[in-house]
């Protein structure tokens, strides 16, 4: 995965604002400058200034009854455009879909935003068992999910470093915890191709990382609801090598894509 580098600085305020917009997440709809500040880590007085500028830009609104900003409409609109030109999702998905009837389970399709999963896809194929609504968008803590497992171990690994040191910060009660999960997803995936995380009662979920168009590394997961009358464990290695398959299968019609556009672009006609 290349790294984005400028000779020329970056803007710390734009940054900074950013991260404002990251604060807002799914189980709440709006956020006091209080909110924001403690999601952030920025100093209250800054998060007036750029609250006030998000405003002006619409990029936010004000809430007057409850003192608090939301998010415009204009994230409708971007999140529409990236799905309009997002070919990653639009390859992967009925390949997805497919598996999902014929297997009953569930599939995702996740990429990472900092030390986050965001799910860019998610089938549900199951039908009954554990439900746990997902939609494209959600997003978790990479160490939560088997998806943010398998990224983990995936990446290079100055950048797996990185991700650890925020993570350890995060889980500062937990970190011992954390790190044996990590340890033993590497190991899994070292062993079996996937990792494993049964961490939500009643729900398996086994995830792999996979190379995207852009280089980038996307994760596949397959998650399922263990029959009482058969070996779990024995689902997990037969649902293994279903995801096997299917990353093969993803990254195969990728690859065919990138190479139809290639050919394009050097077609002189």
């Amino acid at each position: 995965m290349a790294t984005f580098s400028r000779k020329t600085p970056g803007s710390r305020t734009l940054n900074r604002g950013l991260s404002i917009l990251r604060a807002f997440r799914q189980g709440g709809s709006t956020l006091s400058n209080t909110d924001l500040a403690e999601r952030s880590g920025l100093p209250k007085p800054t998060i007036s200034r750029l609250t006030h500028s998000l405003v002006e830009a619409g990029f936010l609104l004000f809430d007057f009854k409850r003192k608090a900003y939301r998010l415009s409409p204009i994230y409708l609109n971007l999140a529409l455009i990236y799905n309009e030109s997002s070919e990653i999702v639009k390859i992967a998905t009925p390949i997805m879909e497919s598996l999902a009837e014929t297997a009953n389970v569930n599939v995702g399709l996740a990429s990472a935003d900092l030390s986050d999963i965001v799910y860019l896809a998610s089938i549900r194929g199951e039908k009954g068992g554990f439900f746990r609504q997902v939609t494209p968008g959600s997003r978790r803590p990479v160490e939560t999910l088997s998806l943010g497992l398998s990224y983990l171990n995936a990446v290079d690994e100055a950048t797996r470093t990185d991700l650890i040191k925020t993570i350890a910060a995060r889980q500062a009660g937990h970190v011992e915890f954390i790190l044996d999960r990590i340890a033993k997803s590497r190991a899994q995936l070292r062993t079996h191709g996937y990792c494993v995380a049964n961490w939500h009662s009643g729900l398996i979920a086994i995830s792999r990382a996979v190379s995207g168009l852009d280089d980038s590394i996307y994760s596949i997961n397959i998650s399922f609801s263990p029959q009482a009358e058969r070996d779990a464990d024995h689902q997990t290695r037969e649902y293994g090598q279903l995801l096997t398959r299917l990353a093969d299968d993803i990254a195969r019609s990728w690859q065919e894509t990138l190479l139809d556009h290639e050919s394009g672009l050097n077609d002189p006609t």
